[in-house]
């Protein structure tokens, strides 16, 4: 019950800025890029922006949510109710998934049609946006302006965005495959094409694998820098 209290409270809040129709607008922009693009380079440039668009909604959107709701004054009130830092963390991820794959989906569809694996597809948005709002939210409970968030994340970011050197054949290596995001490429792919049990596998497991780890640090990043600011003498977990 209090997740979906929480979880009703963000899409709200999301709604009340606004978040929605910057997406209908940023999805406009897409749809507008990828009719333009010759047909040889659309399925390239079609993965590559259904790639980026959920790690930078997570990224970006969860951080600055937490900013805003910590300018407002939103978190101090919200944690003397009985909500818990683990059903906070969730339904951020929860609605910014939602957001996400509502956006993929319009996108996949409008360039391409229904993907090929509508399963695959959506499991590796969920879990891609589920994994950057995470890491998002972590790395914004450690700092205090946006400034510092924005030069931080992206230093965090970087190493996940590496096995485009290897989809893009510039670079490949074996290293990738310990990157969440060879996962997220390789079910992006099952939007077009086949792909075999075994890559199913691996890349749902590495990408679940990446979000238990970045969840337990973004949980503790918070605990610590953000519930102790607020002044709790206990953090409820």
């Amino acid at each position: 019950m209090r997740f979906k209290s929480a979880f009703a409270f963000d899409i709200r809040f999301q709604w009340r800025h606004g978040f929605y129709w910057i997406y209908i607008i940023i999805c406009t922009f897409y749809l507008v890029l990828l009719h333009l693009i010759p047909n040889h380079y659309r399925e390239q440039t079609m993965l590559l922006l259904t790639f980026s668009d959920p790690s930078a909604l997570g990224l970006i959107l969860a951080g600055g949510i937490v900013l805003l709701e910590r300018d407002q004054g939103v978190l101090d009130p919200l944690f003397v109710t009985p909500i818990r830092v683990r059903e906070y963390l969730l339904s951020k991820v929860g609605s910014l998934s939602v957001l996400s794959l509502l956006a993929a989906w319009v996108i996949h569809v409008a360039a391409s049609g229904v993907p090929q694996s509508p399963i695959g597809f959506s499991i590796g948005i969920i879990l891609t946006s589920s994994l950057m709002t995470l890491l998002s939210i972590g790395v914004v409970a450690r700092c205090q302006t946006i400034n510092g968030f924005i030069l931080l994340s992206q230093v965090c970011v970087l190493p996940f965005i590496l096995p485009l050197l290897g989809y893009f054949k510039i670079w490949n290596s074996n290293v990738f495959l310990l990157l969440p995001t060879e996962g997220t490429l390789r079910l992006l792919s099952s939007g077009t094409s086949a792909m075999s049990l075994g890559n199913y596998m691996y890349s749902i497991s590495i990408l679940l694998l990446w979000n238990v780890v970045i969840y337990v640090w973004a949980k503790r990043s918070f605990e610590q820098h953000v519930m102790m600011r607020i002044g709790k003498g206990g953090v409820k977990r």
